[in-house]
């Protein structure tokens, strides 16, 4: 690969990891804010709130989603779909 290209790439991938961290602290800060406001509910003996339960699973699940798709090429990249692998990774697995 070209130095150029080299650069190129990595600079791509900076900028999908800050995106990706950006993104996932805006779910991690979305998801405290219902978990603090369902655990204020339960302390002063309102009703489970069931809408809020579900909207804290859907983020947890969304988050999970998101990081898991990112992540795991990079932390188990022989269960990576090949076109989302590492050059070393796919390197490796071609020998």
């Amino acid at each position: 690969m070209k130095s150029g290209m080299r650069e190129e790439r990595v600079r791509e991938l900076s900028e999908s990891s800050y995106l990706m961290l950006r993104d996932s602290y805006r779910m991690v800060q979305e998801l405290k804010g219902m978990v603090d406001r369902f655990y204020g509910n339960c302390l002063t003996g309102k009703a489970m709130d069931f809408d809020t339960l579900s909207a804290i699973r859907l983020t947890t699940d969304r988050l999970y989603q998101d990081m898991e798709r990112y992540l795991r090429p990079e932390c188990d990249p022989d269960s990576a779909h090949p076109e989302a692998m590492t050059e070393a990774s796919a390197e490796k697995g071609s020998r």
